[in-house]
């Protein structure tokens, strides 16, 4: 029989089996593999896309690159010729004049280009919405925030002392969506044309200028651009996690959500295609033993199972495919305004990797099952107690493994996650599947001759005959509710995480440069506004010279977060969004401490003990590391890298930095607080909390999503459990209701098995979950970790009731049916 003939086969054989119902539940859970594995993929991707295109309007850019020399011009030429779109922007500060008025502005100057990745928008004078530009201002002309005209009692029309420049007012900010930097160099912004620098004079030497080359364009040119440079040790690249950590540490959690989330996906799906077809393979052992009768070798069999494999793949693929894709349409047509518009198209990787997934899914979980059907004994015909010798467990096992890992390994795009989850969770399914197949031994043993009740003897006994498979089937549904409860808890943690980051009433205005001589003044002032007062901090800058008396070397020294002043505070009392993991904070009471930021103590290589040297106004000083801590960066309130124990500090000239909750609608009592304290700056950071929330609600909208494919997958699993032991239930029915059994003990006892199997699922879930959750929270996720708690009470009886429903309806056929009926469809 030629390869040809051996395909037809296999599709006739396909077709026929299609039509008769044998085929259903494989495809079934082929068809689910595929359309969650393509619908996760699709949505991460697209809502990946959007949400890093969203979190790019922060940065400006895909790309930028800092430095504080004017920038070569052929780099932007060399990015152009990648296909790069650019523009270049120029940052100072410098003092503004409008009449007799002046105040110190962040002085944006822009190029033809800009913006490119950020949202601007002005000020409507008819007071309607915000007016979206795509250039900045004409030349001739600057934008200014509105607490710069505040300072300066300015309006649109004036006309601005910019260097020796005079430039008219024609906007007003409203909002600048890359407006970034640290909390600790914001000023009022000016936003101006870079034909009006040239003449301004506030490029001369002396000043202080930090340019930019902002980039747009394909991940793969950016990169190739990125290798073509080499920096100067004052010019680095920057991405989203340097221009805002809070926007990146959320964005770093939810994309470890939804790897995590689609990792589950994956696998509870190829646990269903698994069982599925080992079932099928086990209905098709007289049809193998036939095939060999009529004289085709182990090889020819094999090929036909396998083309058959192939084409059932095929065919569930682009099913799923097209359900993947509608479905997709139809979420997104009913969603409307609640994800963004418009949505970027999936990438093609996204596309391959669900195409993938039921081939490699048919690969490692059906494939082991479908080949000993080529070594069923012709003798089968005769004999049909013969069996073939199956594979070794652990051959299909590894298999399994095997597949599943590389299929995890394409979903997340890490290698480490994935072989770390399918090593962990391939040690605790084990364990987990010994532990029960023991404790059902060990509970046969010693309720042997008991006085049970009839029902619950029944019960037990279906239970116990066969502890491997009974232990087996535990465990499927345990997996399932694990799966069940984890992406459910996970979900409402992660989101309680970042709410209880960010309350509505987080500080949105900052204040730096606060004199000592103000302090009383300004408490005053802000509690004649009823704004709650918030910590003052006093804050110096420094430098680091030295660790241990070595002068800084290497990456040491060129670290950005050390090779230019630091902000340094001194302070008893560790800051709400800190927490000590070295050394004891109670030493700070002792003369001469510093406390330093964990992850700068890493790339510096400082620990405990060792001897920091600064320098500040002149005077050089040292302190001993005393304490570390970890700092959440995105919780929105004043954080240091270092922290010094107060006599460290004392005599140097400090000033104050605080921040607080500004309400919405007392613009009036910000401007107020801008005049009252000319010298100090106000920071409002409303429009990024703003962005901040979008970028949460997006988030949360995937996982919404994501979450119903993994729910419909761990049904999936459920039904397929149900399903696998379906003809030996109905076996054992019939026979107790030959012997005389009613149908209602028939019931009773069914009622009684699910309740035990269920009772025994969740409290094995429950367990797990405790486990897993405690790992994942302390090393994926870094957030808090607690009981279930009262889950553990209103889960056991929902369970039950979920098991027992879909079990009792696909059992009715052993008391509505004849015995004898149900035995003959058996036996066919």
């Amino acid at each position: 029989m030629t390869l040809a003939m051996q395909w037809r086969m296999a599709l006739r054989l396909l077709w026929r089996e299609a039509r008769s119902g044998e085929l259903t539940l494989i495809l079934a859970a082929l068809l689910l593999a595929v359309t969650s594995a393509t619908a996760i993929s699709l949505f991460s991707s697209r809502l990946d896309l959007a949400m890093q295109a969203r979190s790019n309007d922060l940065l400006g850019a895909d790309l930028r690159l800092q430095s504080t020399t004017e920038l070569p011009p052929q780099w932007q030429q060399q990015a152009e010729q990648l296909g790069l779109k650019t523009a270049t922007t120029t940052h100072f500060s410098s003092m503004i004049l409008a009449g007799d008025e002046m105040a110190l502005a962040a002085v944006k100057v822009v190029g033809e280009n800009y913006p490119l990745r950020s949202k601007l928008t002005l000020e409507n004078p008819q007071g309607g919405e915000p007016l979206a530009q795509t250039s900045g201002p004409a030349a001739g002309e600057v934008w200014a925030e509105p607490r710069l005209l505040a300072l300066l009692n300015a309006s649109v029309g004036d006309v601005l002392e910019v260097g020796r420049s005079q430039l008219r007012l024609s906007g007003v900010i409203a909002e600048e969506s890359d407006r970034g930097g640290g909390f600790y160099s914001f000023s009022p912004r000016l936003l101006m044309n870079a034909a009006d620098l040239p003449g301004s004079g506030l490029t001369d030497a002396g000043s202080r200028i930090r340019w930019r080359l902002l980039l747009v364009g394909e991940q793969d040119a950016l990169q190739q651009f990125q290798q073509q440079l080499t920096l100067e040790p004052n010019q680095r690249w920057q991405s989203l996690e340097d221009s805002s950590e809070a926007v990146a540490s959320r964005l770093a959690k939810a994309r470890r959500y939804l790897g995590l989330a689609a990792l589950l996906a994956v696998v509870l799906a190829s646990v269903a295609v698994a069982i599925s077809a080992q079932r099928y393979a086990m209905r098709h052992y007289d049809i193998s033993a036939l095939m060999r009768t009529f004289g085709l070798s182990r090889q020819q069999v094999f090929r036909i199972y396998a083309f058959q494999l192939l084409q059932l793949g095929v065919l569930a693929t682009v099913a799923g495919l097209l359900l993947a894709s509608a479905l997709q349409a139809g979420l997104l047509a009913i969603l409307g305004d609640l994800v963004p518009d418009p949505l970027p198209a999936a990438p093609l990787s996204a596309w391959l990797l669900g195409a993938s997934s039921g081939l490699l899914t048919l690969l490692g979980f059906a494939l082991p099952y479908i080949m000993p059907l080529a070594r069923v004994t012709p003798l089968r015909v005769l004999r049909r107690d013969i069996t073939p010798v199956p594979l070794a467990g652990w051959l299909i096992t590894a298999v399994a493994l095997l597949a599943l890992t590389l299929l995890l390994w394409l979903f997340t795009g890490d290698l480490a996650l994935s072989a770390g989850v399918m090593g962990g969770g391939s040690v605790l399914l084990l364990v987990m599947l010994v532990g029960l197949h023991g404790l059902i031994r060990v509970l046969r043993r010693q309720l042997a001759g008991r006085n049970l009740p009839l029902v619950w003897r029944f019960a037990w006994q279906h239970i116990s005959r066969n502890s491997r498979q009974s232990a087996g089937q535990i465990l499927a549904f345990s997996l399932t509710m694990m799966v069940m409860l984890l992406i459910g808890t996970l979900r409402t943690d992660l989101l309680a995480d970042w709410q209880a980051s960010m309350p509505a009433d987080a500080p949105n205005v900052f204040t730096i440069n606060l004199q000592p001589y103000e302090l009383e003044d300004f408490r005053t002032a802000l509690a004649q506004q009823d704004i709650r007062a918030q910590k003052l901090y006093p804050t110096v800058p420094g430098r680091l010279l030295s660790i241990n008396g070595e002068p800084l070397e290497g990456e040491a020294a060129e670290d950005s977060s050390v090779n230019r002043d630091l902000v340094l505070t001194a302070d008893t009392e560790l800051p709400a969004s800190n927490t000590v993991v070295a050394g004891d904070w109670a030493a700070q009471q002792q003369p001469g401490q510093l406390s330093i930021e964990e992850r700068l103590a890493g790339r510096l290589g400082v620990e405990l003990g060792d001897v920091l040297s600064f320098r500040a106004a002149g005077v050089d000083f040292s302190a001993t590391v005393s304490s570390i801590r970890t700092v959440d960066w995105g919780s929105m309130q004043p954080n240091f890298f270092m922290i010094f124990s107060p006599d460290v500090l004392d005599g140097l000239p400090a000033n104050y930095l605080t921040s607080f909750y500004l309400p919405p609608g007392q613009q009036t009592a910000l401007t107020a607080l801008i005049r009252q304290f000319p010298a100090a700056t106000f920071m409002d950071v409303r429009a990024i909390l703003g962005q901040i929330q979008t970028l949460l609600e997006q988030v949360t909208l995937a996982i919404e999503l994501i979450l119903l494919f993994v729910l419909l997958a761990a049904l999936l699993v459920m039904l397929a459990s149900l399903v696998a032991a379906l003809p030996e239930r109905l076996r054992e029915g019939a026979v107790l209701r030959t012997l005389g059994g009613s149908s209602a003990l028939l019931r009773r006892s069914q009622i009684g098995e699910f309740t035990l199997l269920g009772l025994a699922a969740v409290l094995l879930a429950l367990l797990g979950t405790e486990l897993v959750r405690y790992v994942l929270y302390h090393t994926l996720l870094d957030i808090p970790w607690y009981s279930l708690g009262w889950i553990w009470l209103w889960l056991p009886p929902l369970a039950v009731l979920l098991l027992a429903v879909p079990g009792m309806l696909l059992l009715r056929r052993t008391t509505q049916v004849a015995p004898l009926r149900v035995l003959r469809e058996l036996a066919e």
